[in-house]
């Protein structure tokens, strides 16, 4: 996440500096073992975009589950992966959302994101300064480690990663992706937008507290020891220069949540230390995900980024909602498609196989359920009749499965989810 810090024009002769002095900007740093710290580093510049320059780009939906109108839109793109590694792309892609959709409360309203995934082609594979310093790369999104001289520091041009981002229907938020399993990221105020490493299993946390900055609006709860904050009562939600008596005499910020257990462990309160200082300030939590990645938002983050993702969405009846896997796709009347992707998927245990279809309205779109028994595909439970939803429950073994739709009448959209053992 970045901060502007204006310095006094005595603080900049003082140090000896040019009258035109080079422009700095906080920078926030992750390191694996969770830690946050944040250093003052030259001001990142992007080079503008030719007029010229096409930042067209084929777009796949990950999950849609309705109208941009109604829905929050992720949308994914990738830096560093050629044509030949798009499936690399979408499975790196695929990793993150779920990373991000198992923490709450993006986990609630999994159903109610409309997650997309921009194609961008680099001319390179992987980015620059990856795996050491000096590595240079032609990518489409000049993505590279060893930002400011930071090595985890993961940064973009955000002209381009936002150009591509635009492919999309609709853009709330923006995850860059590089094609690395090195541990880093970035976060950027403008824009929504945040990076990560596409093959490190971690990474995707870093993502996490950045949408807490960007969609939360909220404050670090981090401290560097020994500083101490002398400034105003802050407008962040989640940081306070008031104790707990003093919030709940004058029923203000967290007040209402004092004493209450909180995902994160223990119970709100106010801690002393936030917003990178460590005194003067206090948190409503000992620890959470905007102080330690891998943590959970505390109760008071929580509730702020609830409201923050409901007022962007419409809630009401998600058909086939709850299911693990969820797919879209449209037919006309005698159409049929394979779910997923064309393809298939494979169980390596025995189990319960549950599936949804809900239909176009005023269609008829039957759903079966097919299994590879060596030689052909075999279909093992269906769902038929004149209703436009369709269920499926199946118990069987291991092995490769997929599901069939046929258009039986009418045409449209519609939506399959299903879990598998």
């Amino acid at each position: 996440m970045y901060r502007y810090i204006a310095l006094p024009l005595a603080v900049i002769l003082a140090a000896g500096t040019p009258a035109k002095a080079e422009q700095r900007e906080w920078r926030e740093v992750f390191s694996p073992d969770g830690t946050i710290t944040q250093l003052y580093v030259k001001k990142q510049v992007d080079s503008p975009l030719s007029p010229f320059a096409s930042m067209a780009a084929d777009v796949v939906a990950l999950q849609e589950t309705g109208p941009s109108s109604q829905r929050f839109d992720l949308v994914f793109v990738g830096d560093g992966y050629t044509s030949s590694q798009m499936s690399l792309l979408r499975s790196h892609a695929e990793s993150k959302w779920a990373e991000v959709s198992s923490v709450e409360p993006f986990r609630k309203y999994k159903n109610y994101f409309n997650v997309w995934l921009v194609n961008v082609i680099s001319t390179d594979s992987g980015v620059d300064n990856d795996p050491t310093r000096g590595i240079s790369r032609n990518t489409a999104m000049d993505m590279g480690f060893w930002c400011s001289g930071i090595e985890r520091l993961l940064c973009v041009n955000q002209n381009k990663a936002l150009a591509f981002a635009a492919n999309a229907p609709q853009v709330d938020q923006v995850m860059a992706l590089a094609n690395s399993t090195k541990y880093g990221g970035a976060g950027y105020t403008s824009g929504g937008l945040a990076t990560a490493s596409g093959g490190n299993a971690q990474s995707g946390q870093v993502a996490i507290h950045e949408f807490g900055h960007s969609l939360g609006k909220l404050a670090d709860e981090y401290f560097t020891a020994g500083t101490t904050y002398t400034g105003g009562e802050p407008s962040w939600a989640n940081a306070s220069k008031l104790t707990a008596a003093q919030m709940t005499a004058n029923r203000t910020k967290w007040h209402a949540y004092i004493g209450r257990a909180t995902p994160d462990g223990g119970v709100i309160g106010t801690f002393q230390g936030a917003n990178q200082y460590n005194y003067g300030i206090y948190r409503p939590s000992e620890n959470s995900l905007m102080r330690t990645l891998g943590k959970p938002f505390n109760l008071v983050g929580l509730d702020i980024m609830d409201a923050a993702i409901a007022a962007k969405i419409v809630i009401g009846p998600v058909a086939c909602a709850g299911y693990e896997t969820s797919r879209t796709g449209s037919l006309s009347t005698g159409g049929n498609a394979y779910q997923p992707d064309n393809s298939w998927f494979q169980t390596t245990a025995s189990g319960t196989h549950r599936a949804c279809l809900d239909g176009a309205t005023s269609s008829d779109f039957d759903l079966s359920l097919q299994k590879w028994n060596g030689s052909a595909w075999n279909t093992v439970a269906s769902s038929a009749g004149s209703t436009e939803d369709k269920t499926v429950t199946y118990s069987g073994t291991a092995g490769y499965y997929r599901y069939w739709i046929y258009a039986a009448s009418g045409s449209g959209t519609y939506t399959l989810g299903y879990d598998a053992p």
